[in-house]
């Protein structure tokens, strides 16, 4: 618990590599680029995939976290550029990154084309504004090598402090968060599976189609557009996964990201984020805690125009 309130000192390491890119140090980026390649491997047991859309400001940093990862058995890294406009496509080339370009705008459709384009028996799944831990595919990857009836995993977050955000607050913020985590667990766990930090078998992924979404989200994923939905992509592979086996929340901080508090902060002030949540969450509650195993109303039903709220 004490951890929850400071941030990790690996972090540390990557704070400089938001600007190195703009610094245009081109030993810094050699020395990146050669710890990146230690993900080419002929026949990796692990697939890491990225989709990314405009990260310049962030993905230096988030690979940086990768390039120091401590790497267990053969794993690649993919990234998917979904139609970036800036320079991200320009760093992924500097870098060495294996990447693909998936044309069709939105996140589930990224996912969908990295997974399709991965070869590792097990799949993991990041975001581009995210910092992964050193030991983070040990941690994701064992439970689902020990247990066959484990067929999605996943781990929790944390929040880089930005601004006057201090990390305590934050911390208080993530504290609440996981409590309606844990109230999920009961019967709509699925719910808690977030596409910057899960995993599941490749062939069990596929097999339930979970990326392919009639409706899919854009990266903002702004409330009122067309493209608004309440539960993702993520969400809904969590669920398919699900009805073929055991979701397991790994807890153990080697698991725990930390991300940018970005879309955190979109609506004003930490307190404004907080209420708007507990709005949005308290009508469901019940649902949680009382509702049946399985959902009827998802988007394996219902038509395209209708799926806004659904999983």
């Amino acid at each position: 618990m004490i951890k929850r309130f400071t941030s990790p000192t690996w972090l540390e390491q990557h704070d400089m590599m938001r600007t190195a890119w703009k610094l245009q140090n081109i030993e810094d980026i050699a020395v990146l680029r050669k710890r990146l390649s230690r993900f080419q491997c002929d026949k990796p047991l692990v697939s890491i995939v990225i989709p990314v859309w405009n990260e310049e400001e962030n993905i230096v940093r988030t690979l940086s976290s990768f390039a120091a990862m401590h790497i267990p058995f053969d794993t690649e890294l993919l990234v998917v550029n979904n139609n970036s406009t800036d320079n991200t496509a320009a760093i992924l080339d500097a870098l060495g990154v294996k990447t693909i370009v998936e044309k069709r705008q939105g996140i589930a459709h990224a996912r969908l084309a990295g997974l399709r384009a991965s070869r590792g028996v097990y799949h993991l799944c990041g975001d581009g504004d995210s910092l992964y831990p050193p030991d983070w595919i040990k941690a994701m990857v064992e439970p689902m090598m020990r247990n066959s009836a484990v067929t999605c995993v996943y781990g929790n977050y944390s929040f880089i402090p930005a601004g006057y955000t201090s990390r305590t607050t934050l911390a208080l913020y993530e504290i609440l968060a996981e409590t309606l985590f844990e109230m999920r667990r009961l019967k709509r766990e699925f719910l808690n599976v977030r596409g910057a930090n899960f995993g599941f078998r490749r062939e069990q992924g596929l097999a339930v189609d979970g990326f392919v979404m009639p409706v899919t989200r854009v990266y903002d994923n702004a409330e009122g557009s067309k493209n608004f939905v309440v539960y993702g992509e993520d969400g809904r592979m969590g669920r398919k996964l699900g009805e073929l086996g055991k979701l397991k929340l790994i807890r153990t901080h080697k698991a725990r990201i930390w991300t940018s508090s970005r879309r955190l902060l979109k609506d004003g002030s930490l307190q404004q984020a907080f209420v708007k949540r507990v709005k949005k969450e308290s009508g469901r509650l019940l649902e949680y805690v009382f509702g049946p195993a399985r959902v009827k109303n998802t988007t394996d039903q219902l038509p395209a125009p209708a799926q806004q709220t659904m999983v």
